[in-house]
């Protein structure tokens, strides 16, 4: 397998739109070999992380889609902008939409407009007509598959812009939590019911016909991980935006939302130097971003890191994470193991001071 570097650029710590505008397209365009696999007309699908109305970096930073797309656009690609968001907020089952709209939460986000023709909210597109079957000898974690949006089948190309956060059920979300976004709820149930706090999934659901049955396989992250099966022969790009993150709970600003505040509120860290990295191997920026992440929790607060540890004590997935070698994380080992990439051979620098990259080596040694 090509060797597919890691590139990371610093963002200055006083920057300006038009700084960071200039590390996603450097990134972008280093990662891809100057976009070196597209042609004129090809349709490329952007993936971003809208699970809820909340913005960065609860959701991706809008720069990032508007910057791409931009890009992409001016080489003679169609752009699509595609996502689904959680069953919370989004609830879709064969008797139509409940309630919800993606659309909405890409506006309230900011990513775009109402006007913004390029978004496709996927549960618009049907229940049995917007989504197909996936198996594949790769996705043994699935005994009956997974339902995929059929704007993969439809896209030449992919592109994954997750963000960088920590998850309540997970422990982090990062590119491979990010396609949980293309399948169908149903599928999303079965891959929950394995997980922690299954329970307040079924709430969410609860006036729906979906159901959660547990299969006793244990299976949560490698159900996550195989999700990307489904892509891989069209996935070009993995690139992140960490100028903040957050570093307790999430994905969502709160975990329990109540009007304009809530309950459990996300820790948000504010990186110097922010960081934008990307890779064209999933497995690579993953690696990274797992790093990073890891790196970041050791500045949140005491109190803030008790808060979480005692909301959250029963959810070894979220007490691991600190402890668990990025090599050895689920995320990466399955990745590895079903041919998604491999562990990064090459991260290549540019702004970022040399504190910064001994810092992060660690994580790789």
């Amino acid at each position: 397998m090509r060797d597919k570097p890691v590139y990371v650029d610093g963002v200055g710590l006083d920057a300006m739109d038009n700084s960071l505008s200039s590390c996603i397209e450097d990134v972008l365009l280093k990662s891809t070999d100057n976009l070196a696999w597209l042609s004129p007309g090809d349709v490329v699908l952007l993936k971003p992380a809208l699970n809820s109305e909340d913005p960065y970096p609860s959701t991706t930073h809008p720069l990032s889609v508007q910057i791409i797309s931009k890009i992409l656009a001016e080489n003679g690609a169609e752009v699509v902008v595609g996502d689904q968001s959680g069953i919370r907020d989004v609830l879709h089952h064969p008797g139509g939409i409940i309630h919800g709209k993606t659309r909405n939460n890409y506006i309230k986000a900011g990513m775009g407009t109402k006007d913004d023709l390029r978004f496709v909210g996927f549960e618009e597109e049907g229940w049995e007509e917007g989504f197909s079957h996936y198996s594949s000898d790769r996705t043994s974690s699935w005994p009956h598959g997974f339902f995929a949006s059929n704007w993969i089948r439809k896209a030449d190309h992919i592109i994954n812009l997750p963000r960088l956060s920590t998850h309540t059920q997970a422990g982090a979300t990062l590119g491979f939590k990010n396609m949980i976004g293309i399948i169908r709820d149903d599928s999303r149930m079965d891959y929950h019911a394995n997980g922690p706090y299954n329970f307040s999934i079924k709430l969410a659901a609860r006036d729906s016909s979906l159901k959660s049955v547990d299969d006793k396989s244990g299976t949560f992250f490698e159900k996550i991980v195989e999700i990307s099966d489904a892509v891989k022969e069209k996935l070009r790009l993995t690139l992140f935006v960490a100028t903040k993150a957050q570093a307790t709970f999430g994905p969502n600003r709160y975990v329990l939302p109540i009007g304009k505040f809530g309950i459990a509120k996300a820790y948000v860290v504010n990186l110097k130097p922010g960081l934008v990295f990307g890779s064209a191997d999933p497995v690579g920026a993953e690696s990274f971003a797992l790093a990073l992440l890891k790196d970041i929790k050791k500045s949140v607060p005491f109190l803030s890191r008790l808060y979480q540890r005692l909301i959250l004590f029963s959810n070894s997935n979220v007490l691991e994470l600190d402890k668990i070698p990025v090599s050895d994380h689920p995320y990466i080992k399955h990745a590895i193991e079903i041919g998604l990439g491999k562990m990064p051979g090459r991260i290549s620098y540019t702004n970022v001071p040399a504190t910064v990259q001994e810092r992060l080596k660690e994580y790789f040694t």
